[in-house]
């Protein structure tokens, strides 16, 4: 289904979809997955229905706002709300700006390749603790081919949690990170 036929009485669909969640009935729809050759490589992207990607985007808005607060540093610009490109260069800049005119950057291969379903609900149960939710969670995985499958409204968020633990060993640096890549800077 387009979004143009879903947005026709779409007051209706959401309301049905919201019973579904709720009496807990609710059960992913079928994906559509592509391959596709960009930037010399072979990509998959997966795409769920346009009423599980509703899904999808309403279980991370109830999500980050506890990342936001207990997961993400304040030096993380890329894939969560309130960031982005002009705000990392921006904070970036203050760095060099500062004086710290050496810098280190690392890019993180293949941050949304190779994770396994426990793990991604996992990394989510360290700060979401609502019994509900990650069983939410884990039906809509479940259903994915990849818990990072690209075209998931939850692989941005996931592969954010993923990266934490190498945003806390980077406690005390001063740091920019834009989705998987890491600006370090010094003085020297």
């Amino acid at each position: 289904m387009t979004w143009k036929t879903f947005r026709q009485d779409m007051p209706a669909r959401v309301e049905i979809l919201s019973a579904a969640l709720s009496d807990g009935t609710w059960r992913p729809g079928p994906l559509r997955i592509q391959e596709f050759d960009a930037w010399g490589k072979r990509h998959t992207v997966t795409t769920p229905t346009a009423a599980d990607r509703i899904v999808h985007r309403a279980l991370r808005n109830a999500i980050e706002p506890v990342l936001e607060r207990d997961a993400y540093p304040p030096w993380m610009f890329g894939w969560h709300r309130r960031a982005g490109r002009p705000l990392a260069v921006a904070a970036a800049a203050r760095h060099l700006h500062a004086g710290l005119s050496w810098v280190a950057d690392i890019d993180v291969a293949a941050a949304s390749r190779g994770v396994a379903l426990e793990d991604a609900i996992t990394s989510v149960a360290r700060f979401v603790h609502d019994g509900h939710v990650l069983a939410l969670l884990r039906r809509i995985l479940t259903a994915l081919p990849d818990p990072l499958a690209p075209g998931s409204g939850l692989s941005p968020m996931l592969t954010n949690l993923r990266m934490t633990p190498v945003d806390q060993q980077l406690t005390g640096w001063l740091a920019v990170r834009m989705t998987d890549n890491y600006t370090l800077f010094a003085a020297t």
